[in-house]
């Protein structure tokens, strides 16, 4: 952790002033993240922490301890239908309604932690249409972020 604070201490004052961590799974070490976003607000006084995950890891225990130092969490969903997920890999045959439930049971955490919510997805020939229905729950979520890119050279 030592070495991850001088690297942190040496960006902020390098005009560093948000910090989001992702890439793989980094709940697998949620201790550690969590005391690097706890450094980032109490040492370094950043504007913003944030993480990418899927949360499979999210635990309410974490949430109590360092939820406080966490502005915005993106969780990773292509679809709030199960069929679809399946269609793209995501989640075990059977299970994928296990992730999406997980992602509203993570979502209702960070609200009642104060910490906003993005829902990450990769739009494909699969989830194109199911689009909608992710934007409807996405609001009753109160999600504060979707994003729509381009799919092979068309806009939608």
């Amino acid at each position: 952790m030592d070495k991850a604070k001088t690297a942190l201490r040496l960006l902020a004052e390098a005009g560093m002033k948000k910090l989001n961590i992702s890439g793989g799974e980094p709940f697998l070490n949620p201790k550690y993240i969590g005391e690097v976003f706890k450094f980032c607000k109490e040492e370094l006084n950043l504007e913003s922490t944030s993480v990418v995950c899927n949360g499979s890891k999210v635990t309410e225990k974490w949430m109590d301890e360092y939820g406080q130092y966490l502005d915005v969490m993106a969780i990773s969903c292509d679809s709030f239908n199960s069929e679809t997920n399946e269609k793209q890999g995501r989640g075990e045959t059977g299970k994928a309604d296990d992730h999406i439930l997980n992602v509203r049971d993570v979502a209702d955490l960070c609200k009642r932690h104060g910490i906003r919510v993005k829902i990450n997805s990769v739009i494909t020939m699969y989830n194109i249409l199911a689009s909608s229905t992710g934007c409807y729950l996405t609001s009753s979520y109160s999600f504060f972020f979707v994003t729509f890119s381009e799919i092979i050279g068309k806009k939608i």
